[in-house]
């Protein structure tokens, strides 16, 4: 029988090899370890998959032959001087190590790894990545916890002519300037599941105030899907589950959440339904959508801004509103911001929408405007 796997570890790491069968075999026993783990081949990949995501380790072959690995740490540190990152070999030499050392290596692994060695490693170079934030950071994300609250921005019903749902977007008084500053802060002093854990138990005391039937969306961080404290029967947002609505980005891939099948299906079991935020936003394209199977999903702005005058942009967005038609999602226009892309929506036959059209986010739960929803 075997062993359990351990606990999650608060970080991801990325491993590079151009080798399948050993990449393959590296990331299965990161995995398995805890961590969570996302593979990659191609070693001129590394730097933009760098710049898209958030890692707290890089574990990466020595020799490979489109990228070396002192050559692939040469244009990580151009990027990113703090990352921590792992060099393996399997005839490491005198002068690759010195390299490595001048360029800020933390480990350099003989191949085959022992498995143990490999995983205190790397699981070192994770908390040294969160250990090495700056007070400073800490400071700033404790400041902004204490001053943590959410507004909520209605989302209307052109066919019912009234508000039926809220979305939650977290506001601080202090600390972050705003929501993405908040995020980045939490990612770089590893506290992404506090926040997560502040933001849900937020909504669920202000949902004390919902109106009858109307649901609640709440934004998820890819690595909140690691948290057992969401999938907790006891959370506090866990007993409001059926009224609630997860939204995982489309900005942000769940290729390295591992066993994302089942966590989705434990949130469901619970009673929540999930959304896709920011579909055409073109990061993780359509595979987000074809991975969660949503409930719901919500165009980005960038879609919405420009649709009454642009023949090619409503092509697109009736596309998408017939794919989801056909997988049973409903879909939601958000940014919405004038009469005239509330028109060309209406037209397309998308009925769910939300924007400054309508009302701006602000205390729980105030109305959309009542002239707008009646003009819908």
């Amino acid at each position: 029988m075997p062993a359990p796997a351990s606990p999650p570890c608060p970080g991801t790491v990325l491993v590079v090899d151009d080798d399948d069968l050993f990449l393959r075999v590296c990331t299965a026993v990161l995995k398995h370890a805890g961590f969570t783990v996302e593979g990659l081949g191609d070693p001129t990949r590394v730097v933009d998959r760098l710049k898209t995501g958030r890692f707290d380790a890089v574990v990466s072959d020595l020799r490979m032959p489109q990228v070396d690995g002192v050559q692939l740490l040469k244009a990580i540190r151009s990027f990113d001087t703090a990352i921590p990152v792992l060099l393996m070999s399997g005839q490491p030499t005198i002068e690759a190590a010195m390299q490595a050392i001048e360029h800020r290596a933390v480990r350099m692994l003989q191949k085959p790894f022992d498995v143990d060695v490999m995983i205190d490693a790397v699981r070192a170079a994770v908390r040294s990545r969160s250990s090495s934030a700056p007070s400073q950071l800490h400071q700033k994300l404790d400041r902004s916890l204490a001053t943590l609250h959410m507004a909520y921005q209605p989302i209307v019903r052109g066919s019912v002519r009234r508000s039926v749902a809220w979305e939650a977007l977290v506001r601080c008084r202090d600390g972050a300037k705003h929501a993405l500053d908040l995020l980045e802060t939490a990612e770089l002093t590893g506290r992404v599941h506090e926040l997560g854990r502040k933001v849900r138990d937020t909504v669920a005391r202000d949902a004390a105030g919902l109106p009858e039937g109307a649901l609640l969306f709440v934004n998820l961080h890819p690595r909140d899907l690691d948290d057992p404290h969401l999938i907790a029967p006891d959370a506090p947002l866990s007993g409001l589950a059926r009224r609630v609505v997860l939204e995982i980005t489309e900005r942000a891939s769940l290729e390295h959440v591992d066993a994302l099948a089942s966590k989705l299906f434990a949130l469901r079991s619970l009673g929540f339904r999930l959304a896709v935020d920011d579909l055409g936003a073109g990061y993780a394209g359509l595979s987000t959508f074809a991975s969660v199977e949503p409930d719901f999903v919500k165009l980005d702005g960038s879609l919405v801004r420009g649709l009454p005058s642009s023949s090619s942009q409503r092509l697109v967005v009736a596309s998408m509103l017939e794919l989801a038609r056909q997988l049973g999602s409903e879909v939601i226009a958000e940014a919405i911001e004038t009469e005239a892309e509330r028109a060309a929506l209406t037209a397309l036959g998308i009925d769910w929408m939300q924007g400054y059209l309508f009302a701006k986010p602000g205390a729980p739960f105030i109305e959309a405007n009542v002239a707008m929803l009646q003009a819908a």
